[in-house]
Parts: C-alpha cells; structure tokens; sequence
C-alpha cells in the first residue's frame, strides 16, 4: 500500500476514472472533479457454465475486458486533461486462487455456482445462522467464498493448500493494476471471512478451512491508496504510469454514494439483475435482527448500511419479455414503450414475475397489458419489502432509482405511485460506477468526503412525485396482488 501523498494539478484538468464489476458487464465513467460524466463504456462479461451447476470464469480474461474500458475511457480524456485517481465498485463474491507470481491456478469460481451442497456443514459442522450474521453481517448462504472454500476444503484440499494467495476477482484486478494486493472492508464482507465489526479476519473460520492470514488480502479502509499504475498496467491502459489506484466497495454502497444516498431515512433502489434496495442506519443490530444484509458503508464515522434483495428478478422478467411482449434486440425499448400505453392496473391483470412463468395469460389482455403488469408486479413485490421495514420501524421519505430501468418512461412512476414516496431517477445505469468516481477522489483529497463530494458535484436528478388517484387505484390492486400471492396464484388472474 502506498502514502495518501499526492500531487494535484488544476481542478478543471483532473478527471476520475469509476468502475463497476457488475455481474453481467464491467462498466466505466470519465468523470471531471466538477461532476460532469465525459464519456461511458462497458463490456459484457462471459462465463463457463457446467451441468452440475458449476458457473466459473477466466479471471484473466475480466482483467482484460476491465483494461479495455480503462483503454477507451482514457482515449476520452480532453486534451492536457489527466486521469487523477481510479477506483472500482464490484459485485464480488467470485472466488479466485492464484500463486506466488499472483497466476491464477483455477478457473475463478462465481458467487452464482450452485456446486456447495453440505460441504459448509462437512467442513464447519452446525453454524448457527444467527451467531454468523452477527460476525459475518450476511445470512449464511451457500454460495460466496466461504462455501466455495469450503468444497475446496473437502474435495481439493492440495489445491487450496498450495495457492500462495486466496482472494476475490477484484483484489486479483486491483493487483494485476498495482502488483499490490488488499481488500477493503465493504468487499470483505461478501468474503464471508471477515469479522465485520472489528474489520478484521476471522481466525476460527481461516484455520478450519486449513488457510492461513497470510494467504489472504490485508485489509483496508475504504477510501485507502492501495498502489498505483504499474509500468506494465499503464501500457495495457494507456493510464500514465504512478496514477493512484484507490480501494472502491461492494458495489451497491457505491451507487448509493453515487446517488448522494448518505443519511439515515433515505432509500436507495437499485435496479440489475437483482433488484436491491439499500438504506444507511445507524443502529447495525436492528438491520441484523431483520435479518438484511450489512456492509460497513459509512462506519465508522457514519451510518452502517442495509440491503435486501429482490434476487435476480430481471431474468424473471425478462422471461415474460420473451414470452409475450418480444425477443427483437431492442425487446426492452418495445417493453418500456408498450407499458406507456396502459393505465394504472394492466386491465385488471395480475401478475408476479418471481412465481409466474409458466401461466398461461388470457388472449383478451393486450401485450400493453402484460408490460404494465409486469412492471407493476415488481413494484407490488418491492412494497412488500418496504412494508417488513416499515412495520420494524424503518420508514422513508424519498427513494433514489438507478440502474437501467430508472431510465424506463414507466417504471420510476408506477414506483412513486404504489409506495406513495416521491422516486428520484439519477446517474441512471452508471451509479455504481459514479460512486466508485467519487471515492477515487476522495483517495487523492479531491473531496473531503462523501457529503463534500456530492455537495460539489451537483448531479442533476429526475423527480417523480406519487399521482394520488393512481396510488388509490395500486392500493385496490395491490391487496388483491397479496390474496392472490398468498395462494400462489397470482399470474394471469384479472382482478
């Protein structure tokens, strides 16, 4: 880890480089210090996918794809412009073993393989589920790096044993940009190895896996330089040797940072694969209690923050997408616009995207009405969510929407409208990435810190305020969603 020493230039010359290791693309801004986003660019990523539920990837090929949005995003750069700091959001969990020259020795194993059965319980025997949320600040699940450790651990001891290093897809990133390996607490906490109030490895857990600390990543705040760009870095990136390369965070609080969603009776909806909702509290005990998930966020000087999941609900919607609305390429622009086209209840039809594939929707509903639906089933399924919070005393009074459908024409006002909370739309599909940007800055003192940041930055945001007859309306529709959930019954059924 490098000194936090560095030498700054004209305000308006420096620019910050975020990026966020998504699940399904890498992408990247060019952000000026005032805020102004220069210039976007992704890649998809790519799997290799087993019948037995294997899902693994080549951890070389993401560190190229990531090198090649650095590459174009630096190609931005105006001229007499220079990158002053790059920071990464990631959605990790993606288990990496790599030797002594930091090679990998195995494919990188993604927090989505389903191969762990029991090997948790073979390796650890009975964990409590609440003993490891309290520690850990996740639910105990059976995928992420302690579960694929663990069927390491019992059916390719010798291959864990000998790998010089035991890390995750960003800390292998990070260390093929600096030749420095680290890990900051946020993304140590999808480890599953970290204790999380203390900030530091959890001993009892690294010695039944047979591992030592050393194999492991320090650790880091975030925020903290960890290197800077190698000379070998800066030719694959075309980033000037020496740029500072700051340690980012899972990339949820990321976005939140992004959308100034800073402060405790804020919401942050973030909208992917999975559709996240993640809000700053202050008490950690009431968010472990309900059994959320918890990340350091803002602590210790601030608030801790808590999410839930609507898990991987775009591939449930995307299937009625195919299904019934399109398969063209341009399927979700045809979606979007179709759900304009219906008013506030799809014609009476229900339907929940988690459970209702396989219904059979009458022939006399339009595909407008199937769009509307759709949309509006997510949105019963968030209210859902957001009522469990509000009934253990965490309540909201704004949202934040980002990710690719808070740019939809429909969907941030079909929210607004059946939670009755005002939505505001920002930064779009590039939060996470954004707030990696700020971070960066805040490394190189850019920005004081993340209210600073935001402060300066003035992201414009779109507001969509609740219309009251329609949310009249979503209260009819919605008790009728719940009935009808409480019978596994809800697709295809009119109201």
């Amino acid at each position: 880890m490098t000194n936090n020493k560095v030498q700054r230039m004209s305000c308006d010359r420096e620019y910050l480089i975020g990026l966020d290791i998504g699940t399904s693309a890498i992408k990247g801004v060019l952000m000026s210090a005032s805020g102004e986003i220069v210039s976007k660019e992704r890649n998809h990523t790519e799997y290799l996918f087993s019948e037995k539920g294997w899902i693994q990837f080549d951890v070389n090929q993401l560190y190229l794809l990531t090198v090649d949005v650095i590459r174009r995003l630096v190609l931005a750069l105006p001229e007499g412009a220079a990158v002053a700091a790059l920071s990464m959001a990631s959605a990790s969990g993606n288990t990496v073993l790599a030797d002594a020259k930091g090679h990998p020795v195995h494919p990188a194993i993604s927090w989505m393989d389903t191969r762990v059965t029991q090997e948790i319980e073979l390796v650890f025997g009975k964990l409590q589920a609440e003993e490891v949320q309290e520690l850990l600040g996740w639910p105990l699940l059976n995928t992420f790096p302690l579960a694929h450790l663990s069927w390491l651990k019992y059916h390719r001891p010798e291959l864990l044993q000998s790998a010089a290093r035991v890390c995750m897809s960003t800390d292998y990133i990070n260390f093929r940009l600096t030749g420095n390996w680290g890990i900051d607490h946020s993304t140590a906490t999808t480890f599953y190895l970290q204790d999380q109030k203390t900030g530091i490895w959890h001993l009892p857990y690294i010695q039944q896996l047979g591992i030592s600390k050393e194999q492991l990543p320090p650790l880091y705040s975030t925020g903290t330089i960890l290197g800077r760009i190698t000379a070998d870095a800066a030719s694959a990136t075309r980033l000037s040797p020496g740029t500072p390369v700051v340690l980012g965070a899972f990339d949820h609080p990321c976005a939140a940072r992004g959308a100034g969603v800073l402060d405790e009776g804020q919401f942050l909806l973030s909208t992917g694969t999975s559709w996240v909702g993640f809000f700053p509290v202050k008490d950690r005990q009431k968010a472990v209690t309900q059994k959320l998930l918890v990340d350091p966020f803002l602590h210790p000087k601030g608030a801790w923050g808590a999410m839930f999941s609507l898990s991987a609900i775009a591939n449930s919607v995307d299937k009625f997408i195919n299904k019934y609305i399109s398969s063209a390429p341009d399927k979700y622009k045809i979606f979007d616009q179709l759900s304009g086209y219906a008013k506030p209840g799809g014609g009476g039809l229900l339907i929940n995207p988690m459970l209702d594939h396989d219904v059979v929707i009458e022939d006399s509903y339009t595909k407008a009405d199937i769009a509307r639906a759709v949309m509006e089933g997510t949105a019963y399924l968030l209210k859902t969510q957001i009522d469990k919070l509000a009934n253990a005393g965490m309540n909201f009074s704004s949202v934040m929407m980002v990710g690719g459908p808070s740019e939809a024409l429909s969907w941030p006002q079909i929210i607004a409208d059946v939670l009755n909370i005002e939505v505001c739309t920002i930064n779009g599909s590039c939060a996470g990435a954004t707030g990696a940007a700020i971070l960066a800055g805040i490394g190189v003192g850019l920005y004081r810190d993340e209210m600073d940041a935001f402060r300066k930055l003035g992201t414009p945001k779109v507001s969509y305020k609740p219309n009251h007859p329609a949310h009249t309306a979503y209260r009819g529709y919605y008790k009728k969603f719940m009935d009808n959930r409480t019978m596994n019954n809800s697709g295809g059924v009119p109201s």
